[in-house]
Protein backbone atom coordinates (compact mmCIF):
# COMPACT_ATOMS: atom_id res chain seq x y z
CA UNK A 1 0.00 0.00 0.00
CA UNK A 2 1.35 3.44 -0.92
CA UNK A 3 0.93 6.47 1.29
CA UNK A 4 0.61 9.88 -0.33
CA UNK A 5 2.89 12.57 1.15
CA UNK A 6 -0.17 14.67 1.97
CA UNK A 7 -1.16 12.04 4.53
CA UNK A 8 1.87 13.04 6.58
CA UNK A 9 0.76 16.67 6.86
CA UNK A 10 -1.60 17.44 9.72
CA UNK A 11 -3.25 20.85 9.55
CA UNK A 12 -3.83 22.41 12.94
CA UNK A 13 -6.46 25.07 12.36
CA UNK A 14 -6.34 27.03 15.60
CA UNK A 15 -3.59 29.47 16.58
CA UNK A 16 -3.38 28.32 20.24
CA UNK A 17 -2.42 24.88 19.01
CA UNK A 18 0.33 26.26 16.81
CA UNK A 19 1.67 28.32 19.70
CA UNK A 20 1.51 25.55 22.29
CA UNK A 21 2.90 22.98 19.87
CA UNK A 22 5.80 25.31 19.08
CA UNK A 23 6.50 25.93 22.78
CA UNK A 24 6.46 22.24 23.70
CA UNK A 25 8.55 21.21 20.71
CA UNK A 26 11.09 23.92 21.54
CA UNK A 27 11.16 22.82 25.19
CA UNK A 28 11.71 19.19 24.34
CA UNK A 29 14.11 20.06 21.50
CA UNK A 30 16.22 22.20 23.84
CA UNK A 31 16.26 19.30 26.29
CA UNK A 32 17.55 17.04 23.49
CA UNK A 33 20.37 19.48 22.69
CA UNK A 34 21.37 19.90 26.34
CA UNK A 35 21.29 16.18 27.01
CA UNK A 36 23.23 15.28 23.86
CA UNK A 37 26.12 17.46 25.05
CA UNK A 38 26.40 15.58 28.34
CA UNK A 39 29.31 13.13 28.52
CA UNK A 40 27.27 10.68 30.57
CA UNK A 41 24.27 10.75 28.25
CA UNK A 42 23.36 7.44 26.71
CA UNK A 43 21.83 7.86 23.30
CA UNK A 44 19.88 4.92 21.93
CA UNK A 45 18.96 5.01 18.23
CA UNK A 46 16.41 2.38 17.36
CA UNK A 47 15.28 1.56 13.81
CA UNK A 48 11.69 0.59 14.50
CA UNK A 49 9.74 -2.14 12.73
CA UNK A 50 6.59 -3.44 14.36
CA UNK A 51 3.29 -5.10 13.63
CA UNK A 52 -0.08 -5.31 15.37
CA UNK A 53 -3.44 -6.46 14.03
CA UNK A 54 -4.57 -2.83 13.99
CA UNK A 55 -1.59 -1.20 12.23
CA UNK A 56 -0.29 -3.98 10.02
CA UNK A 57 3.45 -3.67 9.46
CA UNK A 58 5.00 -0.33 10.32
CA UNK A 59 8.45 1.20 10.17
CA UNK A 60 10.15 4.24 11.63
CA UNK A 61 12.75 5.23 14.17
CA UNK A 62 13.11 6.21 17.81
CA UNK A 63 15.87 8.13 19.58
CA UNK A 64 16.13 8.03 23.37
CA UNK A 65 18.50 10.09 25.50
CA UNK A 66 18.96 8.99 29.11
CA UNK A 67 21.16 10.65 31.75
CA UNK A 68 21.43 9.42 35.34
CA UNK A 69 20.37 12.15 37.77
CA UNK A 70 21.74 11.12 41.18
CA UNK A 71 20.66 14.44 42.73
CA UNK A 72 17.04 13.40 42.11
CA UNK A 73 17.53 10.02 43.75
CA UNK A 74 18.76 6.50 43.20
CA UNK A 75 17.95 5.11 39.72
CA UNK A 76 16.43 8.43 38.60
CA UNK A 77 17.15 9.49 35.00
CA UNK A 78 16.35 12.47 32.82
CA UNK A 79 14.97 11.11 29.55
CA UNK A 80 14.00 12.60 26.21
CA UNK A 81 12.56 10.54 23.38
CA UNK A 82 11.60 11.19 19.76
CA UNK A 83 9.55 8.68 17.82
CA UNK A 84 7.99 8.47 14.38
CA UNK A 85 6.48 5.79 12.20
CA UNK A 86 4.53 5.09 9.02
CA UNK A 87 2.32 1.98 8.82
CA UNK A 88 1.08 -0.34 6.11
CA UNK A 89 -2.49 0.79 6.77
CA UNK A 90 -1.64 4.48 6.43
CA UNK A 91 -1.12 5.57 10.02
CA UNK A 92 1.45 8.31 10.55
CA UNK A 93 2.68 9.60 13.90
CA UNK A 94 5.45 11.85 15.18
CA UNK A 95 5.95 12.22 18.94
CA UNK A 96 8.30 13.99 21.34
CA UNK A 97 8.30 13.53 25.11
CA UNK A 98 10.57 14.10 28.08
CA UNK A 99 10.80 13.46 31.80
CA UNK A 100 13.10 15.93 33.56
CA UNK A 101 13.99 16.28 37.24
CA UNK A 102 14.93 19.78 38.41
CA UNK A 103 15.96 21.56 41.63
CA UNK A 104 17.82 18.51 42.97
CA UNK A 105 14.85 16.30 42.28
CA UNK A 106 12.25 18.44 44.02
CA UNK A 107 10.42 19.08 40.73
CA UNK A 108 9.40 16.79 37.86
CA UNK A 109 8.48 18.17 34.42
CA UNK A 110 6.82 15.96 31.79
CA UNK A 111 5.89 17.69 28.50
CA UNK A 112 4.84 15.70 25.42
CA UNK A 113 3.45 16.34 21.95
CA UNK A 114 2.17 13.92 19.32
CA UNK A 115 0.48 14.46 15.99
CA UNK A 116 -0.40 12.49 12.91
CA UNK A 117 -3.03 10.51 11.08
CA UNK A 118 -4.78 7.46 12.53
CA UNK A 119 -6.55 4.66 10.69
CA UNK A 120 -8.58 3.05 13.47
CA UNK A 121 -11.22 0.40 13.96
CA UNK A 122 -14.52 0.94 15.76
CA UNK A 123 -16.27 -2.01 17.40
CA UNK A 124 -19.19 -0.15 18.92
CA UNK A 125 -19.92 0.55 22.59
CA UNK A 126 -20.19 -1.93 25.45
CA UNK A 127 -18.86 -5.33 26.47
CA UNK A 128 -20.99 -7.29 23.99
CA UNK A 129 -19.66 -5.85 20.73
CA UNK A 130 -19.55 -8.67 18.20
CA UNK A 131 -16.71 -10.10 16.18
CA UNK A 132 -17.15 -8.88 12.61
CA UNK A 133 -18.77 -5.60 13.70
CA UNK A 134 -15.58 -3.59 13.13
CA UNK A 135 -15.63 -0.44 11.00
CA UNK A 136 -12.57 1.40 9.73
CA UNK A 137 -12.29 5.18 9.96
CA UNK A 138 -9.60 7.84 9.61
CA UNK A 139 -8.79 10.90 11.68
CA UNK A 140 -6.09 13.54 12.11
CA UNK A 141 -5.01 14.49 15.59
CA UNK A 142 -2.67 16.51 17.75
CA UNK A 143 -2.16 15.89 21.48
CA UNK A 144 -0.32 18.14 23.90
CA UNK A 145 0.19 17.05 27.51
CA UNK A 146 2.05 18.69 30.36
CA UNK A 147 2.56 17.83 34.01
CA UNK A 148 4.59 19.72 36.62
CA UNK A 149 4.97 17.87 39.89
CA UNK A 150 6.54 18.81 43.20
CA UNK A 151 8.00 16.17 45.48
CA UNK A 152 5.71 15.58 48.46
CA UNK A 153 7.31 12.34 49.67
CA UNK A 154 10.32 10.33 48.59
CA UNK A 155 9.82 9.25 44.94
CA UNK A 156 6.33 10.84 44.95
CA UNK A 157 5.25 13.92 42.97
CA UNK A 158 2.00 15.89 42.89
CA UNK A 159 1.03 18.81 40.70
CA UNK A 160 -1.14 20.30 37.95
CA UNK A 161 -1.76 18.50 34.67
CA UNK A 162 -3.02 19.74 31.32
CA UNK A 163 -4.26 17.93 28.22
CA UNK A 164 -4.98 19.79 24.99
CA UNK A 165 -6.23 17.81 22.00
CA UNK A 166 -7.58 18.50 18.56
CA UNK A 167 -9.23 15.80 16.46
CA UNK A 168 -10.69 15.80 12.98
CA UNK A 169 -12.52 12.83 11.45
CA UNK A 170 -11.43 12.73 7.81
CA UNK A 171 -13.07 9.55 6.50
CA UNK A 172 -16.16 7.83 7.90
CA UNK A 173 -17.29 6.30 4.62
CA UNK A 174 -16.79 2.75 5.92
CA UNK A 175 -18.08 3.50 9.43
CA UNK A 176 -21.81 4.00 9.16
CA UNK A 177 -22.65 2.91 12.71
CA UNK A 178 -19.90 5.11 14.16
CA UNK A 179 -21.13 8.04 12.11
CA UNK A 180 -24.65 7.53 13.47
CA UNK A 181 -23.29 7.26 17.03
CA UNK A 182 -21.33 10.51 16.67
CA UNK A 183 -24.43 12.29 15.38
CA UNK A 184 -26.54 10.89 18.25
CA UNK A 185 -23.89 11.97 20.76
CA UNK A 186 -23.78 15.50 19.27
CA UNK A 187 -20.12 15.15 18.35
CA UNK A 188 -18.51 17.44 15.80
CA UNK A 189 -16.38 16.12 12.96
CA UNK A 190 -13.67 18.48 14.20
CA UNK A 191 -13.29 19.37 17.87
CA UNK A 192 -10.99 20.70 20.56
CA UNK A 193 -10.70 19.30 24.08
CA UNK A 194 -8.90 21.16 26.86
CA UNK A 195 -8.61 19.44 30.22
CA UNK A 196 -7.16 20.78 33.46
CA UNK A 197 -6.56 18.81 36.62
CA UNK A 198 -3.90 17.14 38.71
CA UNK A 199 -1.63 14.12 38.71
CA UNK A 200 -0.07 12.12 41.54
CA UNK A 201 2.85 9.87 40.66
CA UNK A 202 5.15 7.52 42.60
CA UNK A 203 8.06 5.74 40.94
CA UNK A 204 10.61 3.54 42.71
CA UNK A 205 11.57 1.38 39.70
CA UNK A 206 15.21 0.54 39.12
CA UNK A 207 14.82 1.07 35.35
CA UNK A 208 11.90 2.60 33.47
CA UNK A 209 12.64 0.62 30.28
CA UNK A 210 13.01 -2.85 31.82
CA UNK A 211 11.99 -2.85 35.48
CA UNK A 212 13.21 -5.64 37.74
CA UNK A 213 12.13 -4.19 41.08
CA UNK A 214 10.08 -1.34 42.51
CA UNK A 215 6.63 0.13 41.95
CA UNK A 216 5.04 2.67 39.64
CA UNK A 217 1.74 4.28 40.64
CA UNK A 218 -0.15 7.08 38.94
CA UNK A 219 -3.49 8.80 39.54
CA UNK A 220 -4.82 11.53 37.27
CA UNK A 221 -8.02 13.57 37.17
CA UNK A 222 -8.87 15.96 34.33
CA UNK A 223 -11.91 18.19 33.83
CA UNK A 224 -12.74 19.35 30.30
CA UNK A 225 -15.01 22.41 30.26
CA UNK A 226 -16.37 24.80 27.66
CA UNK A 227 -15.60 27.72 29.96
CA UNK A 228 -11.89 27.36 29.19
CA UNK A 229 -12.10 26.40 25.53
CA UNK A 230 -13.12 22.76 25.35
CA UNK A 231 -15.91 21.81 22.94
CA UNK A 232 -17.29 19.26 25.43
CA UNK A 233 -17.88 19.09 29.19
CA UNK A 234 -16.61 15.81 30.63
CA UNK A 235 -14.30 14.30 33.24
CA UNK A 236 -11.57 11.65 32.99
CA UNK A 237 -10.08 9.69 35.87
CA UNK A 238 -7.24 7.18 35.64
CA UNK A 239 -5.52 5.04 38.24
CA UNK A 240 -2.67 2.62 37.50
CA UNK A 241 -0.40 0.55 39.73
CA UNK A 242 2.54 -1.61 38.64
CA UNK A 243 4.67 -3.79 40.89
CA UNK A 244 7.86 -5.58 39.92
CA UNK A 245 8.90 -8.48 42.17
CA UNK A 246 12.40 -9.89 41.57
CA UNK A 247 12.46 -13.69 41.71
CA UNK A 248 16.22 -13.91 41.12
CA UNK A 249 18.88 -11.96 39.24
CA UNK A 250 17.40 -12.91 35.85
CA UNK A 251 13.64 -13.13 36.33
CA UNK A 252 10.90 -10.85 37.59
CA UNK A 253 7.15 -11.06 38.19
CA UNK A 254 5.42 -7.93 36.82
CA UNK A 255 1.86 -7.04 37.90
CA UNK A 256 -0.35 -4.23 36.62
CA UNK A 257 -3.83 -3.00 37.52
CA UNK A 258 -5.71 -0.15 35.80
CA UNK A 259 -8.94 1.78 36.29
CA UNK A 260 -10.20 4.29 33.74
CA UNK A 261 -13.46 6.18 34.21
CA UNK A 262 -15.28 8.94 32.32
CA UNK A 263 -18.42 10.98 32.91
CA UNK A 264 -20.33 13.76 31.18
CA UNK A 265 -20.47 14.42 27.42
CA UNK A 266 -17.58 12.05 26.63
CA UNK A 267 -16.30 12.02 23.01
CA UNK A 268 -16.14 8.58 21.45
CA UNK A 269 -12.33 8.44 21.24
CA UNK A 270 -11.97 9.50 24.89
CA UNK A 271 -14.06 6.62 26.24
CA UNK A 272 -12.09 4.17 28.44
CA UNK A 273 -11.20 0.98 26.54
CA UNK A 274 -9.45 -2.37 26.90
CA UNK A 275 -7.48 -4.39 24.38
CA UNK A 276 -4.25 -4.01 22.42
CA UNK A 277 -0.48 -4.40 22.60
CA UNK A 278 -0.27 -2.63 26.01
CA UNK A 279 -3.49 -3.97 27.45
CA UNK A 280 -5.11 -7.43 27.22
CA UNK A 281 -2.93 -8.96 24.50
CA UNK A 282 -5.04 -11.21 22.33
CA UNK A 283 -7.73 -8.54 21.96
CA UNK A 284 -7.61 -5.94 19.20
CA UNK A 285 -6.72 -2.34 20.03
CA UNK A 286 -9.48 -0.63 22.09
CA UNK A 287 -11.75 -3.59 21.33
CA UNK A 288 -14.32 -2.67 24.00
CA UNK A 289 -15.32 0.85 25.05
CA UNK A 290 -17.62 2.28 27.70
CA UNK A 291 -17.54 4.82 30.53
CA UNK A 292 -15.60 2.50 32.86
CA UNK A 293 -12.72 0.11 32.07
CA UNK A 294 -11.05 -2.27 34.54
CA UNK A 295 -8.09 -4.43 33.59
CA UNK A 296 -5.10 -6.29 35.01
CA UNK A 297 -2.02 -8.06 33.65
CA UNK A 298 0.50 -10.46 35.17
CA UNK A 299 3.76 -11.27 33.40
CA UNK A 300 6.77 -13.43 34.19
CA UNK A 301 9.91 -12.08 32.47
CA UNK A 302 13.14 -14.02 32.14
CA UNK A 303 16.54 -12.87 30.84
CA UNK A 304 18.12 -15.81 28.99
CA UNK A 305 21.34 -14.19 27.70
CA UNK A 306 22.78 -10.69 27.40
CA UNK A 307 20.61 -10.17 24.30
CA UNK A 308 17.71 -12.63 24.53
CA UNK A 309 14.80 -13.01 26.91
CA UNK A 310 11.27 -14.37 27.16
CA UNK A 311 7.95 -13.71 28.87
CA UNK A 312 4.77 -15.54 29.80
CA UNK A 313 1.73 -13.33 30.41
CA UNK A 314 -1.97 -13.24 31.20
CA UNK A 315 -4.55 -10.49 31.33
CA UNK A 316 -8.20 -9.95 32.11
CA UNK A 317 -10.69 -7.10 32.25
CA UNK A 318 -13.85 -5.57 30.82
CA UNK A 319 -15.80 -2.34 30.28
CA UNK A 320 -18.99 -1.23 32.04
CA UNK A 321 -21.49 1.67 31.92
CA UNK A 322 -20.78 2.54 35.59
CA UNK A 323 -19.28 1.21 38.84
CA UNK A 324 -22.63 -0.11 40.09
CA UNK A 325 -22.92 -2.29 36.97
CA UNK A 326 -19.56 -4.07 37.34
CA UNK A 327 -20.04 -7.79 36.69
CA UNK A 328 -17.70 -10.68 35.89
CA UNK A 329 -20.27 -12.50 33.76
CA UNK A 330 -18.75 -11.26 30.46
CA UNK A 331 -15.11 -11.03 31.57
CA UNK A 332 -12.45 -10.95 28.83
CA UNK A 333 -9.20 -12.84 29.46
CA UNK A 334 -6.01 -13.69 27.59
CA UNK A 335 -2.90 -15.86 27.84
CA UNK A 336 0.32 -15.68 25.89
CA UNK A 337 4.05 -16.07 25.49
CA UNK A 338 6.67 -13.83 23.95
CA UNK A 339 10.33 -13.38 23.06
CA UNK A 340 12.60 -10.43 23.81
CA UNK A 341 15.74 -9.02 22.13
CA UNK A 342 17.71 -6.24 23.88
CA UNK A 343 18.53 -3.24 21.68
CA UNK A 344 20.30 -1.26 24.41
CA UNK A 345 22.44 -3.04 26.97
CA UNK A 346 22.71 -0.37 29.64
CA UNK A 347 18.99 0.47 29.67
CA UNK A 348 17.85 -2.86 28.16
CA UNK A 349 15.32 -1.53 25.66
CA UNK A 350 13.69 -4.65 24.22
CA UNK A 351 12.15 -5.63 20.95
CA UNK A 352 9.24 -7.88 21.88
CA UNK A 353 7.29 -10.45 19.93
CA UNK A 354 4.13 -11.54 21.78
CA UNK A 355 1.63 -14.24 20.85
CA UNK A 356 -1.67 -13.78 22.70
CA UNK A 357 -4.92 -15.73 22.75
CA UNK A 358 -8.12 -14.14 24.10
CA UNK A 359 -11.54 -15.44 25.05
CA UNK A 360 -14.57 -14.27 27.03
CA UNK A 361 -17.18 -15.52 29.49
CA UNK A 362 -20.94 -15.65 28.96
CA UNK A 363 -22.38 -14.21 25.76
CA UNK A 364 -19.38 -11.96 25.09
CA UNK A 365 -17.02 -12.54 22.18
CA UNK A 366 -13.23 -12.11 21.96
CA UNK A 367 -10.67 -12.11 19.14
CA UNK A 368 -8.81 -15.40 19.57
CA UNK A 369 -5.16 -15.43 18.48
CA UNK A 370 -3.18 -12.26 17.69
CA UNK A 371 0.50 -11.34 17.26
CA UNK A 372 2.24 -8.16 18.48
CA UNK A 373 5.74 -7.02 17.45
CA UNK A 374 6.84 -3.85 19.22
CA UNK A 375 9.63 -1.93 20.97
CA UNK A 376 9.44 -1.81 24.78
CA UNK A 377 7.56 -3.80 27.38
CA UNK A 378 3.76 -3.81 27.59
CA UNK A 379 4.02 -2.09 31.00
Amino acid sequence: MSVHPKDIAVIIPKEPFRLLTFCLVMMIGLSCVLMSTQVKAERIIIPVAFSTPDTGFAGGAAVIWAIPNPEAGENKKDTVSAFGYLSQKGQVMLALSSSLYRSEGSMLLEPSVAFGKSVSTSHGIGSLSRTGSEESYEAEFVRLNFMAGWRILKDSYFGPAMSLQHRKYTDLSDARELKDYLAGNNEKMQSTRLGLGFQLKRDTRDNSFYSQKGVFSEAEFLTFDTSWGSDYNFNLFGLEHRRFIPLNSRSVLAIQGKIKAASGHVPYDQMPAVGGAQSIRGLLQDRYRDELALSSQVEWRRILTDKWGMAVFSGFGDVFPSFDQVRASELKYALGVGGRYALGQKQRVNLRLDFGYSDALGDAEADGFNVYFQVGEAF
